[in-house]
């Protein structure tokens, strides 16, 4: 039987459970992913702590895939609108598809913290945070691609060059005058450089195909709500 005392989370996702439950969805430092039942938590001050992106110190116990969360504070309220809602929406939903339950993913719980801390401050645009987010989220689930060196070659990229994106394999260069990615911005995203426009319509590019060929036909939810913040 697992027995978790306090732990280090986010919640991603809540919904009602039986009368007057819920199943939280919360994505923990040291324990992975975990699905559990809140016993009475849809009274007004257990689900205001369950609220989503909350940070919370948490403790659950349990067989199984479904956990009983034993208890939980909220350490942090990150308060969002707009376009900072839907990103936070988004990132919430990436893992929820793509992490699976109980793997153990560290850096992912520290750059979900990082993103929604980030959309609350607004030093940075929604932008920069979500390619950098969805980066990592690639590169520590294994489907990232080396931007600094060209997968036949293995010649460094050439910033005055263009590339394609050829899948499993990573950046080949194209013949003259054919379109493809700027070797420049290639470059700019190996170094978690997105400050350019370019760069970054290139990152949304790259990084929504390969999450796309790791999400399947199901799309996402929040794509919706991001696309509708950026037509207003």
């Amino acid at each position: 039987m697992t027995r978790v005392t306090a732990e280090r989370a986010v919640v991603l996702h809540t919904r009602p459970y039986r009368e007057t439950s819920m199943i939280a969805n919360i994505l923990t430092e040291r324990h992975g992913r975990i699905a559990a039942v809140v016993r009475g938590a849809r009274g007004a001050r257990k689900a205001s702590s369950l609220q989503p992106f909350n940070q919370l110190v948490a403790g659950w116990s349990g067989r199984g895939s479904l956990m009983t969360l034993t208890s939980f504070e909220a350490i942090s309220h990150p308060v969002l609108k707009g376009d900072q809602m839907a990103a936070a929406f988004y990132v919430a939903e990436l893992v929820m598809r793509l992490l699976a339950e109980h793997e153990i993913a560290p850096r992912i719980f520290t750059a979900v913290v990082w993103s929604l801390d980030s959309l609350e401050a607004g030093d940075l645009s929604t932008e920069v945070v979500l390619r950098s987010f969805e980066k990592l989220l690639l590169e520590d689930l294994g489907y990232g691609i080396e931007f600094g060196q060209c997968a036949d070659s293995l010649k460094s990229i050439d910033p005055q060059a263009r590339y394609e994106l050829i899948p499993e394999q990573g950046f080949v260069a194209v013949a003259e005058g054919k379109e493809g990615y700027s070797g420049a911005d290639l470059l700019a995203i190996a170094d978690d450089d997105y400050s350019a426009a370019s760069t970054r319509r290139s990152a949304k590019k790259i990084f929504r195909g390969l999450l796309n060929a790791q999400l399947g036909a199901r799309p996402l939810l929040s794509r919706s709500l991001l696309l509708r913040g950026s037509r207003e």
